[in-house]
């Protein structure tokens, strides 16, 4: 399942890595360091297999995996203005 917008996320010393289908944002939770993981990966995980299962919406599963990579601090900034893109961070720092 494709996303609107790809999530672009840092990755190691290696530079960055465009996210661009549900599928893409799992293999990236599970990558992650088995001593860095919680309970807010395990519930990311868990909406993404929700969407890919249509329970939950896409959107709702891509923005709960850029909440977890913004609170893990692997989120890269978008440079490209795009209306409507993670509005939420935008209204908070006003």
């Amino acid at each position: 399942m494709r996303l609107h917008l790809p999530v672009t996320v840092t990755v190691g010393l290696s530079g960055s890595r465009d996210l661009l289908t549900i599928g893409d944002l799992l293999d990236f939770l599970d990558e992650w360091p088995p001593a860095r993981r919680g309970p807010i990966r395990e519930n990311v995980r868990r909406l993404c297999l929700a969407a890919l299962a249509q329970e939950v919406s896409v959107e709702e599963a891509r923005e709960a995996f850029v909440a977890f990579a913004r609170m893990m601090n692997v989120l890269e900034p978008t440079f490209d203005p795009v209306p409507g893109y993670d509005m939420r961070s935008t209204a908070v720092r006003r």
